[in-house]
């Protein structure tokens, strides 16, 4: 697609396991119903065959997904690249997010949580905590000097923290936000209805246009729909968390009290928790035989008798 000489694509980035590869394909699916002028480029290791790719770029992987990432998004094709992780379901057209471009060199949205530097091994003191970190599943962003010296700066800062400490994996978001605390980009923040992590928590006002998730590295295209029709069951301020989906109501005859007005479930694992623990169990067998179940089973109920006595 281009607009003015201006090229506008998609890019996704697959390294490391091929089980990404059947999430790959159902959300480049989903952004080809969604926008199917929009060209899509693949960067991985893996060989890949889809008429939904205008390329597939083979590349060599290191060791870390996440920090693939940082090494090739500087190589989209495109002048203006949609970046979507694997697990990512687009539901409707975001031509919208290459206009915001016009004014700025690339935008994400907020973490769900404040920090995925779950055990400090990243300390920025420097930063003041009230700098957010982005989620960076979803980026649109633009070629230019000043983005190329954002990109090789958040590498970089991933590479020097690999060689400091390489027992301890942590993932891009961290230096994505030291990188961009630094920099001269002039960034925008998306709402969550461009990267609704469905599966955790947060707060939407307008229809859900990307969702970002997975259970064990699948989507399940029946499930999404589910999740879609709940989630935009209403468009008025709403929150969600774990499969329910509220807003606030208005109600009483004489003095009004505001409560919260559920409008929306969806099951947050696509199986019923019956069947998923009934497959762990039989995973459990297969790797640790039914004399140690059995015990670690006594073992918990023992526990269990102890605190009632």
């Amino acid at each position: 697609m281009s607009s003015g000489g201006i090229t506008k694509g998609a890019l996704y980035i697959v390294t490391q396991r091929q089980v990404y590869l059947d999430l790959l394909r159902v959300s480049a699916g989903s952004l080809n119903r969604a926008m199917p002028d929009l060209p899509i480029t693949v960067f991985s290791q893996f060989p890949i065959e889809s008429p939904l790719f205008e390329r597939v770029i083979l590349v060599q992987a290191s060791e870390d997904g996440f920090y693939d990432k940082t090494r090739f998004l500087g190589e989209s094709p495109y002048e203006r690249t949609l970046f979507l992780d694997a697990d990512t379901f687009v539901i409707e057209p975001v031509p919208e997010l290459f206009t915001l471009l016009d004014h700025f060199d690339i935008a994400a949205t907020h973490e769900e949580y404040i920090d995925t530097d779950w055990f400090g091994d990243y300390p920025r003191t420097d930063i003041p905590t009230s700098f957010p970190e982005f989620n960076t599943g979803v980026l649109i962003f633009k070629r230019s000097a000043v983005m190329q010296n954002f990109l090789q700066e958040w590498c970089a800062l991933y590479d020097a923290y690999h060689h400091e400490k390489p027992e301890r994996p942590l993932n891009d978001q961290p230096f994505f936000r030291a990188a961009m605390y630094s920099s001269a980009l002039r960034m925008a923040t998306l709402t969550r209805e461009y990267n609704c992590k469905f599966r955790g928590q947060g707060y939407l006002n307008g229809r859900v246009k990307i969702l970002h998730g997975h259970h064990q590295f699948k989507l399940d295209e029946k499930h999404v729909e589910r999740v879609i029709r709940a989630l935009n069951a209403s468009t008025r301020p709403r929150v969600y968390i774990a499969g329910s989906v509220y807003e606030q109501k208005i109600v009483g005859r004489l003095e009004g009290q505001r409560t919260a007005h559920r409008v929306g479930t969806f099951p947050e694992p696509p199986e019923s928790m019956t069947h998923l623990r009934l497959k762990r169990l039989q995973t459990m067998w297969r790797e640790q035989g039914t004399k140690k179940i059995l015990s670690k089973g006594m073992r918990v109920a023992l526990r269990g008798n102890k605190r009632n006595d």
